[in-house]
């Protein structure tokens, strides 16, 4: 026994360690892309690893002016649009998956869940010929539908899980106070599973600001383009000027990097919640 406890703070202590270095690994690069988007041409060349000599604030404007504005509102509104269908579908999914009995629930599940081990490069050509059979193509449903379509499956199963331990008896007796099924997924289900809303929220809306080869494929107008597709235009337009392409790279993390630190707490929780129940 008391070797166990000797054991236990060494073990803690290399587990620190471990998690600082791997921190300072992920932050790092960060650090110097911030860095140096504060710096001039010459200076990020000669002294990528040094303050700046003088910091250059113009580069931020700058930036926003080649247009990086209209591709984040354009990355604003997919993302938007995209997460809040995901996570209505998703979690209507889930209630009728946890709480209905009826024949094929299991292989609607499975169907659902298939959906995870399907990469999205597998999928570009049929998406496309549907795309233009619907004729979305070039549009903004272009880039939500297949969003949605592959955030669907973790969300449900994020979502169920959280379900699932739910009492039944509270479903009950709202049906027996006057409730329907709306009723009582509305008023009921959803106010119990705010953590894992927030958490699925978060981690859908990471991803679709993050998505490139939809939008890349299905959208060929720069009016329309995100944020991921349009930098990679306004990085051909400043192939001199290096610090105010960093400067627009720094613009377009801030909005995902100011979310997850605000809502961290909710997403931790309804992860965990979800998994432990």
């Amino acid at each position: 026994m008391n070797t166990r406890l000797r054991q236990a703070p060494r073990s803690r202590a290399a587990a620190t360690l471990l998690l600082g270095v791997l921190a300072l690994g992920t932050l790092y690069p960060l650090f110097w892309l911030f860095l140096n988007s504060f710096k001039l041409n010459d200076e990020l060349f000669e002294q990528s690893w040094k303050f700046p000599e003088a910091w250059q604030w113009g580069n931020y404007p700058k930036a926003w002016q080649y247009g990086l504005g209209h591709f984040m509102a354009n990355s604003v509104l997919v993302t938007t649009v995209s997460v809040v269908v995901i996570v209505l579908l998703s979690a209507l999914a889930a209630y009728v998956l946890t709480t209905q009995r009826f024949r094929g629930r299991g292989v609607l599940h499975a169907v659902i869940l298939g959906g995870l081990i399907v990469p999205p490069e597998v999928s570009l050509f049929p998406l496309f010929k549907i795309m233009k059979t619907l004729g979305v193509l070039d549009t903004y449903f272009a880039m939500i539908l297949p969003d949605v379509a592959y955030g669907l499956p973790f969300t449900v199963l994020l979502l169920r899980a959280y379900m699932m331990v739910i009492p039944l008896e509270m479903a009950e007796a709202a049906r027996i106070d006057g409730a329907g099924l709306l009723r009582c997924f509305w008023s009921v289900y959803l106010p119990l599973c705010r953590p894992a809303l927030a958490a699925a929220a978060l981690v859908q809306g990471m991803r679709v600001w993050n998505e490139f080869v939809f939008a890349l494929t299905f959208v060929g107008r720069d009016a329309l383009r995100p944020l991921t597709v349009g930098l990679t235009t306004f990085g051909d337009s400043l192939q001199t000027d290096w610090p105010v392409l960093l400067a627009g790279l720094v613009i377009s993390t801030l909005p995902v990097l100011a979310t997850f630190l605000a809502m961290q707490r909710q997403f931790m929780g309804g992860l965990t919640a979800g998994a432990l129940k």
